[in-house]
C-alpha cells in the first residue's frame, strides 16, 4: 500500500474525497509553505506500532540483562553504523547497551524522537574522537587573563 498525494487546497476544498483514498493507504497532504502532513487510519497505525514493538522487542531479547556483557563484533557495528569507527571498543560498546534500551522504550510507546536523540549525541561524541578533541575536553579549562564582564 502507497501513500496517496493531495495538495492542502484541494483536500480544503472536498474534505471527505479523503476517505476513499484511506482505504489505499497513507494519504499526504503537500502544503506550499509547510511540512506535508500524513493522514491514516488509527487501526492501521496501532496495527504497525505492535508489530514494532514485537519485533524490537524480540531483537533485543536479553540486552537489559547483558548490557554489560555485551559480546559485539566491532567489525559488524562499524560497517553497519560508520562513524563508530572513532568511537573507543568501551565507548562502541556502551553506545549500542544504550541504543537498544532506548528503542525498546521508544518502541513501547510508540515515539522514537529520543533514539533520533540518542544517535545524534553519540555521533556528535565520534565527531570529537575524530578530531582529537575528546581528550582535551575532559580536562581543565586554561584560565584566561581577560578583565572581567561587567554585570549588564
Amino acid at each position: 500500500m502507497g501513500a496517496h498525494e493531495l495538495t492542502w487546497s484541494s483536500f480544503l476544498r472536498e474534505p471527505t474525497s479523503v476517505e476513499r483514498w484511506l482505504e489505499r493507504g497513507d494519504v499526504l497532504l503537500r502544503r506550499r509553505e509547510g511540512e506535508t502532513l500524513r493522514l491514516s487510519r488509527e487501526s492501521s497505525d496501532t496495527a504497525q506500532r505492535e508489530a514494532l514493538l514485537a519485533a524490537v522487542r524480540l531483537l533485543t531479547l536479553g540486552a537489559a540483562e547483558a548490557k554489560e556483557k555485551l559480546d559485539l563484533d566491532e567489525v559488524q557495528v562499524a560497517e553497519r553504523l560508520p562513524w563508530t569507527r572513532f568511537l573507543p571498543a568501551r565507548s562502541r560498546a556502551q553506545f549500542v547497551a544504550e541504543f537498544l534500551n532506548t528503542l525498546e522504550a521508544c518502541a513501547d510507546l510508540g515515539e522514537f524522537a529520543a533514539v533520533g536523540r540518542l544517535v545524534e549525541d553519540w555521533k556528535a561524541t565520534a565527531s570529537l574522537h575524530a578530531e582529537g578533541l575528546a581528550e582535551r575536553l575532559k580536562g581543565p579549562i586554561p584560565s584566561t587573563a581577560g578583565a572581567k564582564v561587567p554585570r549588564p
